[in-house]
């Protein structure tokens, strides 16, 4: 089994710059080492799948500047870059900027990549592959409206996601996983083409609507809340990094 593992850079530095820092957030130094690097690391601990290949979404200006593409193959000497020009309609959006190397069979993973999920991730691909789920989903329990969040039936199959609208207690932890790349193709395409955004911004995690439609099997692993760790924030990343020294 292969994996291709799409992480998403492109998100906006804007908090980190009003801080005072000097570097965009994939930059920003957790105890020494740039987020990026502690990012990575937790994907470079998979051991299932046997293969698996490393995308990551950056802003063309701050490859540019930065050379945070440079640190990413220091990193990863394969990993593909994708370069995005200006803002986009949302992550989503984003997502499909990558359609050339994830719109096929492999199995793909989405991540935000300003996260910590402080959890066995090979685990939770191997469960959700035994199970021959067609897609999975990362939750935790929460039911504040700034996360995104799905809705199970009693089987425990994912029959609704919705965006910043608390419709359970199931939070998504920024962890989307597709049996097929070309799943996440379609289901995103679909989404946007019938205008399913959140103040004009097109997310993830509704794109599983769209498979739900075609009666797909989408599954969910559940995690501590206290695993799932924000680096989206200046105050997240000081968290973080205090989080790593206690432990």
């Amino acid at each position: 089994m292969k994996l291709n593992i799409l992480v998403l850079m492109a998100g906006s530095s804007e908090a980190f710059a009003q801080a005072g820092y000097a570097y965009p957030k994939n930059l920003v130094e957790i105890n020494g080492d740039p987020m990026v690097q502690h990012v990575l690391g937790r994907l470079q601990r998979f051991s299932f799948p046997e293969e698996r290949r490393i995308i990551c979404v950056l802003k063309r200006e701050e490859n540019a500047r930065f050379h945070t593409g440079a640190v990413i193959r220091l990193l990863e000497p394969e990993a593909s870059i994708v370069e995005l020009d200006g803002e986009t309609s949302g992550a989503a959006c984003s997502a499909l900027l990558a359609i050339e190397h994830i719109d096929n069979e492999t199995p793909l993973l989405v991540l935000n990549g300003d996260q910590i999920i402080d959890v066995d991730l090979d685990e939770v691909i191997r469960d959700f592959w035994q199970r021959e789920l067609d897609g999975g989903i990362i939750v935790f329990k929460d039911i504040h409206p700034r996360w995104s969040f799905v809705r199970c039936d009693a089987d425990g199959y994912v029959i609704e996601a919705a965006e910043k609208r608390p419709i359970s207690d199931k939070a998504t932890a920024g962890f989307y996983f597709f049996r097929r790349g070309s799943d996440f193709v379609m289901a995103a395409t679909s989404m946007i083409i019938k205008g399913a955004s959140v103040n004009n911004v097109f997310y993830i995690c509704p794109a599983y609507n769209e498979l739900i439609l075609q009666q797909r099997r989408i599954g969910i692993s559940v995690v501590p809340k206290g695993s799932y760790c924000s680096l989206a924030t200046p105050a997240g990343v000081t968290a973080y990094a205090a989080r790593l020294v206690g432990n």
